[in-house]
């Protein structure tokens, strides 16, 4: 029969002072880290003053099991943890009152792998958030007093974007790559200027009402973001009965096939443009190509070019004139970071991410952003990936290889939300970008990392490329063996910051809804080769 370990110790060699109702706190932190590092629960006896609801004792033995990984189960309810108006501790903690003691066990025994697991990461999360450094103890204090009052905190930061002056030359014309789309358009009827994503619309009920996400959810309760892909949507009838600024149903709201799709949004929020923000480093013909095929792209709202090379564009270069502002953003230093910055000059909550020798038609480009739409808080792309399990050396592989599952999606070409930009480059562990610097790689990787370690879901992969290289562009990074070395590497690193693999796997793609689908004469098809 296995028995469960229980490590209890009725003498101490060196109590630390407490108060005469609580438990002693005995030997040296180090000495009860390691026990903690080996436990799964760790049992914290509040004081047996039922006037007493905290001590120091008890939270020192809170804190030193959060930042371990370990559940605190924590004896008495009528103690009251910290900030706890505002965390919801029965998410990290299991909060048992003392006559129900002789029920500990099965308990404790009852739960799932599933829960404990949940349990301890958000207790880290807990711990790395709100109690880690005295900086952060402070903050929280901070927060919770302007939480309390109702105070928005303050906006997160923007990257300037410090414009590169360039020449455009003659206007684009039609990229003779663009795959025929029938007799449909890909665009509105409707011609319409590049126009912003609304900004901070939500910055007094993002401090009263979403109190529990905002100290529950990373990244916390400390910066106001102009807009997250969380936001709440409004009903259907919102369109049609007084609420429908902005909005683009398609037909009107009556529905319809190809050309009813194509000539308006649709969907369940209002309309919206996306920017494109392109890396590129001192491959000039191939930026201008690529920009070139741009032209007639419909919802692009400026093409972002982040200029990763510290020499300065051609004087004589010629950009393409593809009637939307080209922002051309000079950077500190040659980093793979940058793709990720949040730059002021990206006015659009959708980006869409893309190499400059990404190669994509204009409908593969709409439906992605279409799908997007309706699933903001995820990487929507195109080239999947998946990470595999080296049973041999029991660690992680980056793997390209063809297969019917996949867990990342390559951000050479993928659209995700601004809000990511924020996280990944101010709140994202720094040891991760500083690998990115170090190896000039796996940044794709990092990105995919954060948003399934926030949504603890797999990105959607749109379309059935698996490749997006354009033919004829010098070789890349990519096909050098030591690149996905490297990306073995990055992965098992990730895998020590978070603590675990938040990559999820998922087994399907997203077509277009008719696609292959048998249709009358008088229907089109919302994409001919979607």
């Amino acid at each position: 029969i296995h028995l469960d370990q229980v490590l209890v110790e009725f003498t101490c060699k060196s109590p630390r002072p407490s108060l005469p109702t609580e438990w002693a706190l005995c030997g040296e932190r180090e000495d009860r880290l390691e026990v903690l590092k080996a436990s799964t629960f760790a049992l914290v006896i509040a004081p047996g003053d039922g006037q007493v609801v905290a001590s120091a004792g008890c939270g020192m033995r809170l804190f030193e099991a959060l930042e371990v990984g370990t559940i605190p189960v924590v004896l008495g309810d009528h103690s009251r943890l910290p900030y706890h108006q505002f965390i919801r501790w029965s998410e990290a903690a299991i909060i048992v009152p003392k006559p129900r003691v002789t029920e500990l066990h099965f308990l404790l025994r009852s739960l799932s792998d599933n829960d404990m697991l949940a349990m301890r990461r958000q207790g880290r999360f807990l711990w790395e958030t709100y109690f880690s450094t005295s900086e952060n103890v402070l903050n929280t204090l901070l927060a919770s007093i302007r939480t309390s009052i109702q105070v928005p905190a303050a906006p997160i930061k923007e990257e300037p974007a410090h414009e590169i002056p360039h020449k455009a030359g003659k206007l684009a014309g039609t990229d003779a790559n663009l795959a025929d789309n029938g007799d449909l358009d890909l665009g509105p009827v409707e011609t319409e200027p590049p126009y912003a994503s609304p900004r901070f619309l939500r910055n007094f009920t993002y401090t009263a009402a979403d109190t529990y996400r905002a100290w529950n959810r990373a990244p916390g309760p400390f910066h106001l973001f102009p807009h997250t892909p969380l936001d709440p949507v409004l009903p259907s009838e919102a369109k049609f009965l007084g609420s429908g600024t902005g909005f683009r149903p398609i037909g009107g709201g009556t529905g319809g096939s190809g050309k009813e799709f194509q000539a308006a949004l649709g969907g369940n929020v209002p309309r919206e443009q996306f920017t494109v923000v392109m890396l590129t480093y001192e491959r000039e013909e191939v930026l201008m190509n690529s920009l070139e095929r741009l032209n007639g792209l419909p919802y692009l709202n400026k093409v972002v070019v982040v200029w990763n090379s510290p020499k300065p564009p051609s004087d004589d270069l010629l950009w393409p004139d593809i009637g939307l502002p080209i922002v051309v953003v000079r950077t500190e230093k040659n980093s793979l970071n940058n793709r990720f910055l949040p730059w002021d000059a990206v006015e659009t909550e959708a980006i869409l991410s893309i190499d400059d020798d990404a190669h994509l038609r204009h409908d593969e480009i709409m439906f992605g952003f279409r799908v997007w739409r309706e699933a903001r808080d995820r990487i929507v792309g195109f080239p999947g990936r998946y990470h595999a399990w080296d049973v041999n050396h029991q660690s992680w592989l980056y793997n390209s290889n063809y297969s019917c599952e996949l867990s990342m999606v390559l951000t050479g070409a993928a659209f995700f939300h601004k809000y990511y930009a924020y996280l990944y480059s101010y709140v994202m562990p720094q040891a991760i970008r500083d690998m990115v610097d170090e190896y000039i790689n796996c940044e794709d990787i990092a990105m995919n990392f954060l948003v399934s370690h926030i949504t603890r879901k797999p990105p959607i992969k749109v379309t059935s490329r698996w490749t997006f290289r354009c033919p004829g562009c010098p070789q890349a990074l990519s096909h050098d063996d030591s690149h996905f070395h490297e990306r073995h590497k990055c992965i098992n690193f990730f895998v020590k910051v978070y603590g675990y693999m938040p990559l999820l796997y998922t087994q399907f793609r997203v077509d277009s809804v008719l696609f292959k689908t048998r249709l009358p004469h008088d229907k089109t098809k919302c994409f001919k080769f979607i």
